[in-house]
């Protein structure tokens, strides 16, 4: 049938161009295979054998239109599986007829109705990719006026102004339409601007040199758009292998580079991190996005044989131990054997979050120094609903009952280019200047081996403001502690204190009005997204913020988070105190611990870091300094990525003198702006 079709095509199109057969029937031949390396999802079974006999299913309204994460899609996501468990031999329902029938059934239903959603995204990618891999499958059982109709549905993609993943997208379609129309008009563009996609971005949505994601302008896209870059292009460097328009080697360096150095980074104990998710805030999304990783690097093996050992390890334990700073994206990322902490900033260079199609209704301050910290992986699952959105951990915000402004497609920018972040050896430091809304602060982040501390100054706001900072906001599942082993539901105190819950100690050194509570709260959706209504049982959130008041003027905070500490351990570490803090003023910020001196020079000035050495460094930097054997090793690093160079000044105090050496950096530039430099043997 499809052959006649194909005929009269070429019959009444004089600018069809017959395809070279032996190409298109190793795309095809690819692409089916790809799909039959895939098991059948499950979770469809189900539906295979209950449609209505208008092909129709009754838990789908199809009268629905919803903008974002169209619930009608599932019809087709059905019949994809269904045609895929027809045609999988070894499969329970090969060559089923029944299911046969209920396939063409549910395919000419979609088709005869031309279900069209408002959002531009559906009908030029979303309704192609699966009715195009329906018409795949079912080529040569499908009549000749239902093909005709699927078609019709096809040939409304153009590639249009699309960039990045939405590029690729709507390039794959075109692909599909070419296979399925034995017609090569468009094959080699499309399959080039797939292909093209595949490379280091420049000042341009796609893959950056730090390795993670842009998508909407400069914005953090790891978890949405970069995930369906990243699962896309395996996809197609299965499909176009062994033809004419296959990966170039580098190109496959390239995916392995952004496994390894990028996507890893982000996926812990079965789910994804909430920093990198992007809008993208469903129930049960981030276990869902940890599985498309996971099933991404089993792929990648058959493409990348050579370095499988690296597929294996994201596919299974993804033991990655370490600290890395994406400077392209204002990301930082901790990973120990027992926790993994996400922070993540924006910038005047780098957009935050964004909201659109219903989508993240509450998300202001997602990315205004946000800091997670997961040890099972379930503290935030699925805890949007639950959330005082006003109290995401790590953020400075006010307190206010009224609902928060929806950010739009827009996203936005904070008023400030001091953001940015350095790691030396297994420590980083992470630092904004922040300003939005008529707050400003300087929030810096100390990542040492086995805690974070956490320093604010020059907090101040506009009249009438009332501001806060969070600490954490979890879902708690076991008792709360002081430092004096009482058990706590909620506390206040003018004091610095300490506390203990669920394997995790905090201390905190300066702070006006500490606030800490767990409290059931009930599940609330419509604040996360607008098409989601299933109702969820009250669970304990356990919040400890800092409360500074009204009107505040330079206030300041500092406290400090050890994931993994023992609950009698904690009035001792709380005694002892294995971090100092040597500065915490609008000027300049540090922490020591050890041999470890960690400074933020949030304007040019000098700081004695013992009582024998001095730093003095004449521009804005974060700097890391390691004393070894009376040396110095000094990484520095440019937060306002602006400065071409800078110099520092060493000086060791005598007796009865001062010798003092100068030394001029040279910033990095052009892909490497944001990393440190590094000096040695001070």
């Amino acid at each position: 049938m499809r052959n006649l079709i194909i005929l009269l095509a070429l019959v009444f199109s004089s600018s069809a161009t017959k395809a070279p057969k032996s190409q298109l029937s190793i795309l095809e031949n690819n692409w089916v295979n790809y799909l039959f390396n895939e098991e059948v999802n499950q979770e469809m079974v189900p539906y295979f054998f209950n449609l209505n006999p208008d092909g129709t299913w009754d838990d789908l309204d199809y009268t629905n239109r919803q903008r974002g994460n169209w619930p009608l899609r599932n019809h087709l996501f059905r019949i994809v599986e269904m045609a895929k468990a027809y045609h999988q031999k070894g499969n329970q329902y090969y060559k089923n007829e029944d299911l046969g029938d209920n396939i063409h059934l549910a395919y000419n239903y979609w088709v005869n109705k031309d279900l069209v959603n408002p959002n531009w995204w559906y009908p030029q990618i979303g309704v192609p990719q699966n009715i195009g891999v329906i018409m795949l499958l079912m080529q040569d059982e499908i009549n000749a006026e239902q093909w005709q109709k699927g078609m019709t549905i096809m040939d409304r993609v153009v590639f249009g102004k699309n960039t990045g993943q939405n590029l690729v997208w709507v390039s794959s379609n075109i692909v599909l339409r070419s296979i399925l129309k034995n017609d090569t008009t468009l094959l080699t563009e499309a399959t080039e601007k797939i292909r093209n996609e595949m490379q280091m971005a420049n000042d341009v949505e796609g893959l950056q040199p730090d390795y993670s994601f842009h998508q909407h302008g400069r914005q953090l896209q790891f978890g949405n758009y970069g995930l369906h870059f990243l699962e896309d292009q395996v996809k197609w460097m299965f499909i176009l292998k062994d033809s004419e328009y296959d990966y170039a080697p580098d190109q496959i360096e390239l995916m392995r580079d952004y496994f390894a150095q990028g996507q890893r980074w982000v996926i812990w104990k079965g789910v994804y991190d909430i920093n990198s998710s992007g809008r993208q805030l469903f129930p049960n999304e981030q276990v869902k996005k940890y599985k498309r990783v996971y099933k991404a690097a089993v792929e990648m093996k058959k493409n990348d044989p050579n370095h499988s050992d690296l597929y294996k390890t994201i596919s299974k334990g993804n033991e990655l131990i370490g600290v890395k700073h994406f400077p392209f994206s204002e990301l930082t990322v901790q990973r120990t054997e027992q926790y993994i902490s996400t922070i993540r900033m924006c910038s005047s260079r780098i957009k935050g979050s964004e909201s659109g199609n219903g989508e993240n209704l509450s998300g202001y301050y997602l990315a205004d120094g946000a800091m997670y910290v997961m040890k099972t992986g379930k503290e935030y699952l699925n805890i949007y609903p639950y959330w005082d959105w006003r109290k995401i951990p790590g953020t400075t915000s006010v307190r206010d009952t009224v609902k928060l402004p929806e950010i739009g497609w827009g996203s936005y920018n904070i008023a400030s280019d001091f953001v940015g972040g350095l790691t030396y050896d297994d420590c980083a430091i992470t630092s904004m200047q922040y300003k939005r809304d008529g707050i400003t602060a300087n929030k810096s982040y100390f990542l040492f081996p086995e805690f974070t501390v956490c320093l604010g100054s020059g907090i101040s706001g506009q009249s009438n403001q009332h501001l806060q900072t969070t600490i954490e906001q979890c879902f708690s599942t076991s008792p709360l502690y002081n430092s004096n082993g009482k058990v706590l539901s909620k506390d206040r105190t003018a004091n610095a204190a300490s506390f203990w819950h669920q394997e995790s100690g905090y201390i905190i050194n300066q702070g006006k009005d500490i606030v800490v509570d767990v409290e059931k709260k009930a599940a609330n959706w419509s604040n996360v997204i607008d098409w989601w209504s299933e109702k969820e049982e009250a669970k304990n959130v356990f919040t400890l913020s800092i409360d500074h008041g009204k009107d505040i003027k330079n206030d300041k905070y500092a406290y400090a988070v050890f994931p993994n500490m023992k609950k009698e351990n904690l009035a001792k570490i709380d005694q002892e105190q294995a971090y100092q803090i040597i500065s915490n003023t609008e000027e300049i910020q540090a922490v020591q611990f050890d041999n470890y001196t960690a400074i933020v020079f949030h304007k040019p000035g000098t700081i004695k870091i013992n009582n024998s050495i001095e730093i003095a460094c004449n521009v804005p930097a974060i700097l890391s300094c390691k004393e070894d054997h009376n040396q110095l090793q000094i990484a520095i690093c440019d937060p306002t990525q602006k400065l071409e160079s800078g110099q520092i000044t060493v000086s060791r105090i005598h007796i009865a003198d001062i010798v003092s050496s100068t030394h001029v950096i040279s910033f990095p530039i052009g892909i490497e702006k944001g990393k440190p430099a590094i000096l040695s043997k001070i």
